[in-house]
């Protein structure tokens, strides 16, 4: 019975963030350590997919609150067909520039860059972007770790301020690698960066259109309409609420009462430790420590990839 219900959780995270267990992307030279290693704290708060899909929806929300990124959102993905295609290729970046091996993660950036590179337009207030802008890559790059960082001290343990500082500047480097100009590689200068970022920030017409996709796309398990967006709204309120009040009340999702905000913090509290119980070590980290190791795929990872 325990193993449906691990199974069934399993499927259903699944569904949104993707499958990320492919021993041609998580396995590979033996001894090869990837981008960080697993000395690093990218390794511990990534390993995490509890934290990870708490942080999902702040990250992505925050992203789209610059004009320029929503713009481009807006105009060339493909959001509204594949609702889910977001979150798996966010998580699916994260995962791979952490755990993949050095070829395979270097790819997957060249990848991403070349995509970048492909993406202009005109946002409706007239304003030109393009995608490969090294402000708008700092941006979305920052608005990961930083969500990230967050959920893992709200929902696993605290960080010293030393640990903090060295998860930032290990995915510093990868935000230059892929673009980024200007990037945080503190916790201080965290807090100084978003601060700057912030007059550029905005609830555009196009913003209200993706919340409101958001809030009624068929994410998660079939349920009726009113309690699946009362979940999904649940969710991405207490993901919001692991950043600054500032970003959930200017977006709109901060919980209306003390107890609103309780009840969106213990929803997310009871599905990081199911995440958690579920998962294990996931996949991918498996993979990964196998391949550091020199040993092949884990007994854990070929079991989780029988799951549905």
């Amino acid at each position: 019975m325990l193993d449906v219900v691990r199974r069934r959780i399993v499927a259903d995270h699944n569904a949104i963030a993707g499958r990320h267990d492919d021993p041609a992307i998580f396995g590979g030279p033996p001894g090869d350590p990837g981008l960080l290693g697993p000395g690093s704290m990218s390794w511990e708060l990534h390993g995490d997919v509890a934290s990870m899909a708490v942080a999902g929806p702040a990250a992505i929300v925050m992203e789209i609150m610059h004009p320029s990124v929503m713009a481009g959102v807006n105009d060339l993905s493909s959001y509204r067909e594949q609702p889910f295609k977001r979150a798996r290729t966010t998580a699916g970046y994260v995962i791979a520039t952490t755990f993949a091996s050095t070829a395979m993660a270097e790819s997957e950036i060249a990848r991403v860059r070349r995509m970048h590179e492909r993406v202009t337009g005109t946002r409706p207030d007239g304003t030109p972007y393009r995608a490969m802008d090294p402000e708008l890559i700092g941006w979305v790059h920052t608005c990961i770790p930083w969500a990230i960082m967050a959920a893992f001290e709200r929902y696993h343990r605290p960080l010293s301020p030393a640990e903090r500082d060295r998860y930032l500047a290990e995915q510093a480097d990868i935000g230059r690698r892929a673009g980024a100009a200007d990037i945080p590689e503190t916790a201080g200068d965290l807090a100084e960066y978003v601060e700057a970022m912030r007059p550029t920030l905005a609830i555009t017409e196009q913003t209200r259109t993706f919340f409101r996709f958001l809030m009624d796309a068929p994410f998660g398990p079939k349920l009726p309409a009113p309690i699946a967006r009362r979940l999904k709204l649940l969710a991405v309120q207490g993901s919001m609420g692991v950043l600054p009040d500032w970003t959930a009340e200017l977006t709109g999702f901060r919980p209306g009462t003390a107890a609103e905000r309780a009840v969106a913090d213990a929803n997310l509290r009871v599905n990081a430790h199911a995440l958690r119980w579920a998962f294990g070590t996931p996949p991918y980290k498996a993979l990964a420590l196998a391949r550091t190791q020199g040993q092949g795929a884990p007994a854990a990872a070929r079991a989780y990839a029988g799951t549905t």
